[in-house]
């Protein structure tokens, strides 16, 4: 009977050793995933947030450029048609590199919406420069009138675009760190849960070696009887 009694002691140690062996498998394999999750959201702050971040004021220094320029050009004796249109030539296919370049990051579905809106805000801007400038060909105080009627009012939608998409950076920025930040908590609490399970295995195995120990020494005193 005593032998039945250590054998299902052992069986039942034995269980439990591998429930928490496989218990240290499953916390290991969510601690990965932890990991994996938090370096994604680290790489996609930089890559889908603060580089894009940076695109945004480049673009917003290239709107503002071009509004100078041709301010400059309306307004002052500074320049002549073809150097405001060259001028304002470059600084368009600078907007179109950054523009696409901004388009192949992960954008959510507000950035994608406002971006449009810029995109096509742009495109009145553009259509809007064409005119002022072969208009002021004809008479600069005619392309005057249309600057300060229209032109604007285009660059202050511009504005806004610009800073609606900006809000959206930093909101998800906000969200991708809380979201790091409750990974890593998670994570700290995995490792101490899987310290503690190791603890509890030391014991489970030192209780192992000392019943197996007790075992031999009774069953040699059942020999020399």
């Amino acid at each position: 009977m005593k032998w039945a009694i250590a054998i299902q002691r052992k069986i039942r140690l034995a269980i439990a050793l591998a429930v928490m062996m496989l218990f240290i498998i499953i916390f290991s394999l969510i601690e990965s995933y932890n990991v994996s999750r938090i370096t994604k959201s680290f790489n996609s702050m930089y890559e889908d947030r603060l580089i894009p971040a940076a695109d945004l004021y480049s673009i917003s220094e290239q709107i503002h450029n071009k509004r100078d320029d041709l301010f400059n050009y309306l307004f002052t004796d500074n320049g002549d048609q073809k150097d405001i249109g060259k001028l304002i030539g470059h600084t368009n296919k600078k907007l179109d590199t950054l523009i696409k370049k901004f388009e192949n990051t992960l954008l959510v579905q507000d950035e994608n919406s406002h971006l449009q809106r810029l995109k096509e805000n742009l495109k009145n801007l553009q259509r809007d420069e064409l005119i002022l400038i072969n208009a002021a060909e004809q008479n600069k105080e005619v392309a005057k009138k249309l600057y300060l009627n229209t032109t604007i009012h285009l660059h202050e939608e511009l504005n806004k675009n610009l800073l609606k998409l900006i809000d959206v950076q930093t909101l998800v920025g906000k969200e991708l760190l809380a979201e790091s930040v409750r990974r890593q908590s998670s994570s700290v609490f995995i490792s101490q849960l899987q310290m503690v399970i190791t603890i509890i295995l030391g014991i489970i195995i030192m209780i192992l070696i000392m019943t197996g120990k007790q075992v031999n020494i009774k069953q040699e005193k059942y020999k020399l009887n």
